[in-house]
């Protein structure tokens, strides 16, 4: 059959035993829930079918298997992340349970988290599932229909002559169709990447792009979104830029401050060079590309002109030197990138792009003309909301006295009278409890660019209910999220999403959305995915130790590390910075178990290593005994060869700032001292020189200045 997924809580080896016997259509991948090893097939529901032992596989014998009641009470006592997946596809998919009458205690836990309707307003979303056993009483009848799961009296033999032998036509329609997308996954070939012409293609359908969603293709061509006069300056840069024959295209930075209007004139960019037949390649937030993928795919024969980035910065570190090798191989193709103008300093380092032509353009406030053009819109789209009747000359002088005449900020205040900030956290406040976790989830998911699919809501929110799939629905209904044509579920603004974020971590309330997000990703990981995967990269955002310290606090972030051990003990990254969190904390005991544990996961790992020389300087400095100048020497040596291997501050950081430390705690000798802090000044002046727009470098390289200076005074 064409199931999506199968789960077993028999510990026995069937799939294997079925696919020596038989030539099956889809090879079975078993997976064992209680070994860490086992992970999802890559293709899962194409060319694999995986077959989940909740309680374990034949090879687990006999430890690792759950089986007494013992073993049973442990497990459930712990998360798994088979148990989260199991949790969601119960809610979200028809499920068929077949051997069993749903008496075993692990099953029923989860069975129940399909509890009744909600409420008489509540709609039934979940979908139909069905117990297939011969004899079941009348009570459990009755509460298996509350969770919407229908009993067929009939054993597993007669379920196949019965049900899916008619079903055999259907079936092989199914397996036909997940071949053919096996087939296209494996002859698909280098990743290629999107173009304008072909997205700039969908239904110009109403949208709230006038009402502070983010822009679509459809927003651009159906003109929801107004043509300002900077537009024209994008294009003739682009135009000309193009133009040149003995040089580099190079590079065009579009900056501006958050909701300032950058990605609808990209966009706009974009689709009018598209239109003069110039192929423009398109990447942005929902592109789940990783820099590899980006440079193989314009190394292709023929590649698009013109690559546009949309928020480049998602690259984070990544990004200067992902143009740098886009923009100077062969005659290069015209790179378009936006980024916000806070960001530009922290993300293109100009060192990197040297030699590239780089030019910025930094968009405006709204002109006189373009709120006019405004005003024009709003009024033709019904939009204008407390202005709508009021004299032309208030309406736009509305626009012009809001927030700096900023677009997304004007198009909220000016037409409600609100101040953006409240408004954007008073549409958390004035939901119901359950749906406002779901919308912290979504929101706070969304300002580090992520959508969520809607089991991942469920599990962030361990609300496996009826009532909190309504809950979602209802969001997207109401236009509070929005839901995109892939089925991911966004905030309406990524600057709505950072204003209810910012807005819970003053409050103290990111705890929630912050660990089920951790959750959410750890339960997607698997050793067979690459690490640019998306729920990788969402395991290294949410368990960032710097993030948990600022949203969460020391020992949320703590009980957090705890709570996800089961989940990532294999994870080399998790360790990496739950270790990082104690040496911040001097908890140098744990710090260095844990950083140990990441060392031998990856003993060459830059990260790794670069915190493990910081953890050896803080034991130096805390207790400068005998042992003390040989940890420093050790750590200061490491992390002068780490410094030639990325293109990353951090290095610089740690031994400037903790070899100044050291000085200060344990350098008596002047002449010593002296030595000690030329070399540190040096190296700190060589991390200047490679990222100049590093602020904390500079003053720490003033620090240091200082420092030796006292020396001579002293003497």
């Amino acid at each position: 059959m064409p199931w999506q997924r199968v789960y077993t809580l028999n510990v026995d080896d069937l799939g294997s035993a079925v696919s020596r016997r038989f030539n099956v259509p889809r090879k079975i991948n078993e997976i064992s829930a209680t070994d860490a090893r086992s992970a999802a097939g890559e293709g899962a529901g194409a060319g694999l079918l995986d077959a989940i032992h909740l309680n374990g596989a034949i090879s687990d014998l006999p430890e690792n298997v759950t089986f007494s009641t013992t073993q049973y009470a442990q497990r459930l006592a712990t998360q798994d992340h088979w148990y989260l997946r199991f949790c969601s596809d119960l809610l979200t998919s028809p499920v068929v349970f077949v051997g069993t009458q749903l008496d075993e205690p692990p099953l029923w836990q989860h069975v129940a988290i399909r509890q009744g309707p909600g409420g008489r307003q509540m709609k039934e979303l979940r979908h139909r599932s069905y117990l297939v056993t011969p004899c079941l009483d009348r009570a459990k009848q009755a509460l298996l229909a509350q969770f919407n799961v229908v009993w067929l009296p009939m054993t597993a033999e007669e379920l196949v002559g019965n049900v899916f032998r008619p079903l055999e036509p259907a079936v092989t329609v199914g397996l036909r169709f997940l071949s053919e997308q096996s087939n296209a996954a494996k002859d698909r070939g280098p990743v290629k990447l999107r173009e304008v012409s072909q997205l700039a293609t969908g239904a110009n359908g109403p949208t709230e792009f006038l009402l502070g969603q983010e822009p679509t293709w459809s927003d651009i061509q159906s003109n929801r979104a107004i043509t300002r006069q900077v537009d024209q300056s994008i294009s003739e840069n682009v135009r000309n830029a193009l133009g040149k024959i003995d040089e580099l295209p190079g590079i065009i930075v579009l900056t501006g401050t958050a909701g300032s209007g950058k990605s609808a004139s990209l966009r706009r960019a974009c689709l009018r060079i598209a239109a003069e037949g110039v192929r423009v390649a398109w990447i942005d937030r929902e592109t789940d590309l990783s820099p590899g993928q980006i440079r193989a795919a314009m190394r292709e024969p023929d590649p698009p002109r013109v690559l546009a980035i949309d928020d480049v910065d998602l690259y984070g570190g990544e990004a200067a030197p992902l143009l740098r090798d886009l923009a100077v191989r062969g005659k290069g193709p015209l790179l378009v990138v936006a980024i916000r103008s806070g960001r530009v300093d922290r993300f293109l380092n100009p060192v990197v792009l040297e030699g590239v032509p780089t030019s910025e353009l930094t968009m405006p406030h709204l002109s006189d003309r373009d709120i006019g053009a405004l005003v024009d819109l709003l009024q033709r789209e019904n939009r204008l909301g407390i202005l709508t009747g009021k004299p032309r000359e208030e309406q736009e002088r509305a626009f012009r006295e809001q927030a700096g005449r900023q677009l997304l900020v004007a198009l909220y205040q000016a037409t409600t009278g609100e101040k953006f900030e409240e408004k954007a956290f008073g549409e958390l406040e004035g939901l119901q409890p359950d749906g406002q976790l779901a919308y912290s989830v979504i929101t706070v998911s969304s300002s580090f660019r992520f959508g969520l699919s809607q089991d991942e809501i469920l599990i962030a929110c361990s609300d496996w209910t009826n009532t909190a799939l309504n809950e979602v629905k209802g969001l997207i209904r109401r236009h509070i999220v929005v839901e995109r044509s892939d089925g991911s579920i966004w905030a309406r603004h990524r600057v709505i999403g950072e204003i209810i974020r910012d807005e819970l971590a003053k409050r103290g309330l990111l705890l929630r959305p912050v660990t089920g997000l951790a959750r959410v990703a750890a339960a997607k990981t698997s050793e067979r995915l690459p690490r640019s995967a998306r729920p990788w990269r969402m395991v290294r955002t949410f368990i960032n130790h710097d993030f948990l310290r600022r949203a969460i606090g020391d020992e949320q972030a703590r009980n957090m590390y705890g709570g996800l051990e089961t989940l990532l003990s294999s994870d080399y990254h998790f360790w990496l910075q739950r270790g990082s969190l104690e040496v911040e904390l001097d908890s140098l005991a744990l710090a260095e178990h844990y950083l140990a544990t990441a060392l031998s996961l990856a003993p060459d790992d830059y990260h790794v290593l670069t915190e493990w020389a910081y953890l050896m300087f803080r034991k130096a400095i805390i207790d400068p005994g005998i042992d003390a100048p040989e940890l420093v020497k050790s750590a200061t040596e490491s992390l002068e060869n780490l410094m030639h291997r990325a293109g990353d501050p951090y290095p610089y950081h740690v031994l400037g700032s903790q070899g100044l430390a050291w000085a200060r705690r344990a350098l008596t000798n002047s002449l010593e001292k002296e030595r000690y802090l030329r070399r540190l000044i040096g190296k700190v002046e060589e991390g200047c020189k490679k990222h100049p727009r590093e602020a904390d470098l500079g003053e720490l390289h003033e620090d240091l200045r200082k420092e030796y200076l006292r020396i001579a005074v002293s003497r």
